[in-house]
C-alpha cells in the first residue's frame, strides 16, 4: 500500500496546487480584471462552493461502488477543467471554470481518506499526515512553478502547465489502483451524532485557513514587500508546514483529540504574532501548527465513523468545513475592505480560538480501532 499512499497523496498535492494557484497570480489576475478584494475571493469561493456539496455524495459512492474509480475520475476532471481558464476571456467565466474545477477535486477527499484510515487502522493518523501534505506541498510548490511563467508568458499559461503535470499523475495512479484490492461493505448513509463538534471547529478552522491563505501574498506586499519576496514567504509557509502535517499525523496517534486542542490555539497566536511583526520568524513558526490540523481532522472524523459509514462521515466534516472554507475568502477580503488587512487577520486568529473552545469536551463516541 505504501506505492498507492504515495501517489494518492501526489494526487491530493496536485489537487492542492490547482486549487491555490490563484493566490500568487492574485495581483495580475485582480488588474487585468478590474477587481475588488471581495471579488477576488470569490475566485476561491467559487470553487469551494462545489467542492463542500459533493463531499458526503462522494463518500457514500466511493463507499458504494468503489473508491478508485472516483480517485482518477477526480484527478483529470480538476486538471482539464483548470486547463479550460486559459481561455477565459471574463470575470465571470474565470468563476464558472473555477466552480467546475471544484466539483472534480471535491470526488478526492472522502474516498481517498476513507480508503487510508480502513488500510492503516491504529496507524491512520501517521498515514493521513502522509496524504495531508497535499495542502502544504500543493501550496508550496505552486509559486515557485507559476510564478516564473506567469512573468515570462503570462498569468493564463501557469493553468495548462499545471494540469499536464497533475494528468500524469492521474495516468500513474490509475496504473497503481488496479493493483489494489477494495474492502467493499453495505454502505450506510449517515452521520454520526460525534462528528457534529468537530464538524464545526472545522468550518471555523477552514474559514480561517482559506482566508491566509488566499490574502497572505497581498497581506505582505500592503505592509511594503515586493511581489516576488511575499511569494517566497507564502511558499515557506507551506513547506515548512509539510514538516507540521508528518508530525500532526504523528502527535494524533499518541494524544488523541487533545493535539487538535493545542494547534487550534496556538495557530491563533502564531497569526496574531504574524499581524503584529510580519516576516520570516512568524512565517517559519506557524507553518509548523497551520498545516497539522489537516491529518488530526481527518484522523479523528474517522474515529467518529462505523466500517459502513465512513466515506458519508469523511465527507461530512470535510462538506462543513469546506462551507467554512467557502466563506472565508469573501469574508476576509470584505473584511479587508472595512477594516484594512491587520484588522482582517486579527479576526482570523479570534477564528482559530473559537474552534478550540469548540473542540473542548468532544468525544468519538466510537472506540478507536
Amino acid at each position: 500500500m505504501l506505492l498507492q499512499l504515495l501517489l494518492i497523496t501526489l494526487g491530493w498535492i496536485f489537487n492542492y496546487a490547482h486549487r491555490m494557484v490563484v493566490s500568487p497570480l492574485l495581483p495580475m489576475i485582480k488588474s487585468e480584471f478590474h477587481l475588488t478584494n471581495a471579488q477576488a475571493g470569490l475566485l476561491m469561493t467559487a470553487l469551494l462552493l462545489p467542492y463542500a456539496i459533493v463531499q458526503v455524495p462522494a463518500g457514500y459512492l466511493g463507499d458504494r461502488f468503489g473508491r478508485r474509480t472516483l480517485l482518477t475520475l477526480s484527478v483529470f476532471g480538476y486538471s482539464l477543467s483548470s486547463a479550460m481558464l486559459f481561455f477565459s476571456s471574463s470575470y465571470w467565466e474565470f468563476l464558472a471554470f473555477r466552480a467546475l474545477y471544484g466539483f472534480f477535486s471535491g470526488l478526492y477527499y472522502a474516498p481517498a481518506t476513507a480508503l487510508i484510515a480502513e488500510t492503516y487502522g491504529r496507524r491512520k493518523g501517521s498515514a493521513l499526515g502522509v496524504f495531508m501534505l497535499g495542502p502544504p506541498l500543493g501550496s508550496g510548490i505552486v509559486p515557485l512553478l507559476v510564478v516564473p511563467i506567469a512573468l515570462n508568458l503570462g498569468w493564463r499559461y501557469a493553468f495548462p502547465v499545471l494540469a499536464l503535470l497533475s494528468s500524469a499523475v492521474g495516468v500513474l495512479l490509475l496504473l497503481s489502483l488496479r493493483k489494489l484490492e477494495e474492502k467493499r461493505v453495505r454502505a450506510r448513509l449517515s452521520i454520526e451524532v460525534g462528528s457534529i463538534n468537530l464538524a464545526i471547529a472545522n468550518f471555523l478552522s477552514l474559514m480561517a485557513f482559506f482566508g491566509v491563505l488566499t490574502f497572505l501574498v497581498a497581506f505582505l506586499t500592503n505592509r511594503g514587500m515586493g511581489v516576488e519576496r511575499a511569494s517566497f514567504l507564502f511558499s515557506l509557509l507551506s513547506l515548512v508546514g509539510v514538516a507540521g502535517s508528518l508530525a500532526g499525523g504523528f502527535l494524533y496517534d499518541r494524544l488523541g483529540r487533545r493535539a487538535l486542542e493545542f494547534v487550534f490555539f496556538f495557530n491563533g497566536v502564531f497569526i496574531l504574532l504574524l499581524t503584529v511583526r510580519p516576516g520570516l520568524v512568524p512565517v517559519l513558526i506557524l507553518g509548523l501548527t497551520f498545516y497539522s490540523v489537516g491529518p488530526m481532522v481527518t484522523a479523528f472524523s474517522a474515529e467518529t465513523a462505523g466500517r459502513d459509514n465512513l466515506g458519508p462521515v469523511m465527507g461530512f466534516v470535510n462538506m462543513v468545513g469546506f462551507f467554512g472554507a467557502t466563506v472565508g475568502p469573501y469574508f476576509t477580503g470584505y473584511l479587508i475592505d472595512r477594516l484594512g488587512y491587520r484588522g482582517a487577520f486579527f479576526s482570523i486568529a479570534v477564528l482559530y480560538v473559537l474552534a478550540e473552545v469548540i473542540i473542548k469536551g468532544t468525544e468519538t463516541g466510537v472506540s478507536r480501532t
